[in-house]
C-alpha cells in the first residue's frame, strides 16, 4: 500500500495520489463544502488530467484509499461560524462560547421548540503532522 501511495498521479507529474488527495480533503474542509460539491471539484479536475489518471473520483473513494493507507485524521466538532473548536475545555458544550450557536444540527418540533441531533453541525478533519512527516521517510 506504501509504495501505491509514492506511485505519481499521472505519468506527466511528481506529485503521487495521497498528497493529491489530501489537498482535496483539506480543501474541503477549509471551505466546508459538501460532499456533493467535493465530488463535483473532483470529476472536473479528473476531466482535465490525462488518461490513466489515479486521483479520486469521489469523497467515498478518497476516505476508503485514506483509509486503506491508513493515514490518521481526527474529527473535531467544530463552531458552524467558525469560532470555536469542541476540544479541551470546550469538549463538553453544546453550544459555542461566543455566538451560542449549536454544536449539532438542530430540528424544530412541531410543538415550536427545537431540539439537538448527535448529528455535529460543522466538522473539522484533521490530518496529524507526526504521521504525515513518517510517512515521508
Amino acid at each position: 500500500m506504501l509504495n501505491s501511495s509514492q506511485q505519481p498521479l499521472h505519468d506527466h507529474t511528481n506529485q503521487c495520489q495521497l498528497d493529491a488527495i489530501a489537498q482535496a480533503m483539506s480543501i474541503k474542509t477549509q471551505f466546508n463544502m459538501s460532499r456533493d460539491c467535493f465530488n463535483s471539484m473532483v470529476t472536473s479536475w479528473g476531466r482535465s488530467l490525462p488518461n490513466g489518471h489515479k486521483l479520486a473520483k469521489s469523497w467515498y473513494e478518497a476516505k476508503k484509499i485514506l483509509r486503506a493507507l491508513k493515514m490518521p485524521y481526527e474529527q473535531i466538532h467544530a463552531c458552524p461560524n467558525g469560532c470555536v473548536l469542541f476540544m479541551k475545555e470546550y469538549a463538553d458544550d453544546k453550544y459555542c462560547a461566543k455566538c451560542k450557536a449549536s454544536r449539532y444540527v438542530e430540528r424544530d418540533l412541531s410543538d415550536g421548540t427545537k431540539k439537538q441531533s448527535k448529528v455535529p453541525a460543522n466538522v473539522l478533519r484533521y490530518f496529524p503532522i507526526l504521521p504525515r512527516i513518517q510517512r515521508l521517510y
